[in-house]
């Protein structure tokens, strides 16, 4: 069955403070007692909070190096997915992350993206 396969994580306490810097309006939900339910950050920020690239790349200058390290990590280590980010959001990543780490981060986040099987 297909959805044994897909496989889910439940945002760490660290996950949720990367996610409130990237996207700051979400700390009234939580002060609310409303459970942030994703299972990856950028995916949501890019695809439901960011108006359009432009406003993703404003986002992600809110990360400093540590963040965008934090957030490479994850994707490096699969437990953060790039598959569901349409190619000009992937691109603005991975200049973020050339810019704040290296261009072979960037370059080593690239392959993971393109290798991806896509949005499950």
């Amino acid at each position: 069955m297909l959805s044994d396969k897909i496989m889910t994580r439940e945002l760490s306490a660290r996950d949720k403070e990367v996610l409130l810097k990237l996207v700051p309006e979400m700390a009234d939900l939580l002060a609310q007692g409303i459970d942030i339910e994703y299972m990856n950050i950028l995916p949501p920020v890019a695809n439901h909070h960011s108006r359009d690239e432009k406003d993703f790349e404003e986002r992600l200058k809110h990360l400093d190096a540590q963040e965008m390290r934090y957030l490479a990590d994850r994707i490096l280590d699969g437990s953060e997915s790039l598959g569901c980010l349409y190619p000009e959001f992937a691109e603005a990543f991975f200049t973020a992350a050339g810019q704040r780490l290296s261009s072979a981060v960037s370059d080593r986040l690239r392959e993971v993206y393109m290798s991806s099987e896509g949005c499950n």
